[in-house]
């Protein structure tokens, strides 16, 4: 399932297929443990959701039960007219490259549980990995997601990456 863009980036920024610009900076920023059946989003709104490794898993030992009902949660974001960008977290900085592969491998795998959520806008590009590898990883199979940064060097040199 191919899922169309709704949303397309331009200098650092994010605007509607009609040119709209997305205020990104109203985003209510949330914890992905909260994303749930029991927290119902608001409507019209933008959702900055931290999601932490630990809470999805790795690709080979994912959290499966998190995924599916963060899949369900995010669905209900169509029904809404909301929409969310997934900002990749974790509690141990991934050190060696090793370590940052799993990370991003973990990602991928968070992204293609959630690959039919239309009202996913894209992922921050964390800083603790190798930001051209985690793109082209996500972007391989994702290709209307768009990448967030709030690292200025990262933003300069792409303008297709948004400031977050």
């Amino acid at each position: 399932m191919k899922i169309e863009a709704k949303f397309y980036s331009e200098k650092n920024k994010i605007y509607f297929l009609n040119g709209t610009e997305l205020d990104t900076k109203n985003a209510k920023l949330i914890d992905g443990k909260f994303c749930k059946n029991n927290f119902e989003p608001e409507e019209n709104a933008l959702y900055s959701i931290n999601v932490a490794q630990e809470l999805i898993g790795s690709e080979e030992n994912a959290n499966e039960e998190f995924l599916a009902e963060f899949r369900d949660w995010l669905k209900k974001l169509e029904e809404k007219n909301s929409f969310a960008v997934i900002i990749p977290s974790t509690e141990k900085n991934p050190a060696t490259q090793e370590e940052k592969e799993i990370f991003t491998a973990s990602f991928k795998h968070c992204a293609r549980r959630i690959k039919d959520c239309e009202n996913v806008i894209g992922f921050s590009v964390p800083e603790n990995v190798d930001p051209e590898f985690f793109i082209s990883e996500l972007k391989a199979k994702h290709g209307h997601y768009i990448f967030f940064s709030s690292d200025e060097k990262l933003i300069a040199s792409d303008e297709k990456i948004a400031k977050l």
